[in-house]
C-alpha cells in the first residue's frame, strides 16, 4: 500500500530504507512514502529526468493499494490481481501504468510476464481500478521473482541505492514444481541400541520424475539438537550402506547402522544426514527436505537388579508382580524386553516366580534384572484376606 501526498527531502527522509537494493518491498514502500504524505515543503527528489543535478518538485497525491497475495505458481499457471490507484491531487492525473524491473538483482520477473489493464488518466479526487495478470511460462525455472508494478514515472532515491518508483505495487512470486524425490519413510530416524551392540535403520526414498537422480548421503557438520538433554553422535558408531543414484520410476534403501561401543554412556545422541539428493524440480538453495534427523538412545545393561522392599501381612493370601518395559520416542520393537525375577523371602529363601502362593509375612526384596530393555515399571499387588 503506498500513499503519498506533498514532498519530502530523499536524502533526509525519517524512514528505515529496505535492506534489499533491487526490492522495495510492500512494507518498504508504504513506510517511504506514509512518510512522504506527512511532508508538506518542497525540496530535492529524484525524478526520471535525463538532468542527474537535484530538482524541486513535488511528488504527485496519488494513493496505490493492492490485494495482491504473493501466491505460489508452477509454470503455466496465472493470477490476477486487483490494484487500486486514488488522487488526492484537485486535477486529473495521468498514469503511465508499467513494470519496473531494478537495475540490479536476482531473480527479477520478467516485464513479459505481467499485463496491466484499466485506464490511463484518474479524475481530481477519483479512483480507478487496474487488473493486473502474471503468467508464468512453462520455460520458467523454479524460484523466487520480485519486481513492482508503477502508475508513473516518479522516483525516489535513497543514498547508496538506485532509484525506484514512487506509486508502486510490489509483486513477488515463488515459481515451483511438483517435487519428484519423495522420502517415503519420513525425515525422523529414531530408535534404541545397547552400547556394544548394533541397530538398523532404513530410510526409503522414491524417484517419481523420468531421470536419475544422485544420492549421497553424509553426515552435517553442524551440532544438532532436538528437545530435552542430547549427545552429538559419533560419526565412528554410524555405518552408511546407500546407491550412488536413484533410477526413474525406482526407489532406493538407504541404511543406517547405529555401532556404539560397550563404552558409551546411556544417553540420547543426535545428529543430522543429509542424503546429497538433487530433485529437478526443486532449487538446489533449497535443501532442507533432504535432511534426515538421527536420533538414538543408547542403553548400557545393569551390572546388578533393580532391588526394592514390600511389606507383607499374615493375611496376604499371594502377591503378584506386573512389569511394563518403558517406551518413549525412542523405543524400537527391534528386540523383546524380558526379565529376570527374584523373590526374597524374609528368611532369605527364592523363589522364581512371579506369582508368590501364601508368603511369609515379613520385609521382602524384590530384585528385577532387566535384558534388552531401557527402563521399566514395576506394580506389586497383595490380596488379603477380608476376614
Amino acid at each position: 500500500m503506498v500513499l503519498v501526498v506533498g514532498a519530502m527531502p530523499a536524502a533526509t527522509a525519517q524512514t528505515t530504507a529496505p535492506t534489499d537494493a533491487s526490492t522495495l518491498t510492500d512494507s518498504g514502500v508504504s513506510s517511504a512514502q506514509e512518510t512522504t504524505a506527512n511532508q508538506t515543503q518542497t525540496a530535492n527528489a529524484s525524478t526520471t529526468s535525463d538532468d542527474s543535478s537535484s530538482e524541486t518538485s513535488n511528488y504527485t497525491k496519488l494513493y496505490v493499494e493492492s490485494d495482491y497475495d504473493h501466491p505460489d505458481l508452477k509454470p503455466g499457471e496465472s493470477t490476477e490481481f486487483t490494484v487500486t490507484v486514488t488522487n488526492r491531487e484537485d486535477s486529473e492525473v495521468t498514469l503511465d501504468p508499467h513494470v519496473y524491473i531494478p537495475p540490479t538483482g536476482e531473480n527479477i520477473i520478467k516485464k513479459s510476464w505481467i499485463t496491466i489493464e484499466g485506464d490511463s488518466t484518474v479524475g481530481a479526487g477519483g479512483e480507478t481500478e487496474f487488473s493486473v495478470t502474471i503468467s508464468v511460462p512453462e520455460s520458467a525455472e523454479t524460484g523466487h521473482y520480485s519486481g513492482q508494478v508503477a502508475f508513473t514515472d516518479e522516483t525516489v532515491t535513497y543514498p547508496g541505492r538506485p532509484a525506484r518508483p514512487v506509486h508502486a505495487a510490489s509483486v513477488r512470486i515463488n515459481v515451483w514444481k511438483k517435487p519428484t524425490v519423495e522420502i517415503v519413510s519420513g525425515t525422523y530416524v529414531t530408535g534404541q541400541v545397547e552400547a556394544g551392540d548394533t541397530a538398523t535403520k532404513q530410510i526409503v526414498v522414491k524417484n517419481t520424475g523420468d531421470q536419475a537422480v544422485p544420492l549421497s548421503p553424509q553426515l552435517s557438520q553442524e551440532r544438532h539438537r532436538y528437545g530435552g538433554s542430547s549427545s552429538q553422535l559419533d560419526p565412528a558408531w554410524l555405518d552408511i550402506d546407500a546407491p550412488s543414484t536413484i533410477e526413474p520410476g525406482e526407489t532406493a534403501t538407504v541404511s543406517v547402522t547405529i555401532s556404539p561401543p560397550e563404552s558409551a554412556d546411556s544417553n540420547r545422541y543426535s545428529s543430522q544426514l543429509d542424503l546429497g539428493l538433487k530433485d529437478p524440480n526443486r532449487d538446489d538453495t533449497n535443501n532442507h527436505w533432504q535432511q534426515i534427523n538421527l536420533n538414538f538412545e543408547v542403553w548400557n545393561q545393569p551390572e546388578e537388579p533393580f532391588t526394592t522392599s514390600f511389606e507383607v501381612s499374615e493375611e496376604t493370601e499371594n502377591i503378584t508382580l506386573t512389569l511394563g518395559p518403558r517406551t518413549s520416542y525412542h523405543s524400537s520393537t527391534d528386540t523383546t524386553p524380558s526379565f529376570d525375577v527374584t523373590f526374597v523371602a524374609p528368611d532369605d529363601g527364592k523363589k522364581f516366580v512371579y506369582r508368590v502362593e501364601d508368603p511369609d509375612a515379613g520385609a521382602w526384596d524384590l530384585k528385577v534384572m532387566p535384558e534388552n530393555a531401557i527402563g521399566f515399571t514395576y506394580e506389586i499387588t497383595r490380596n488379603e484376606n477380608e476376614a
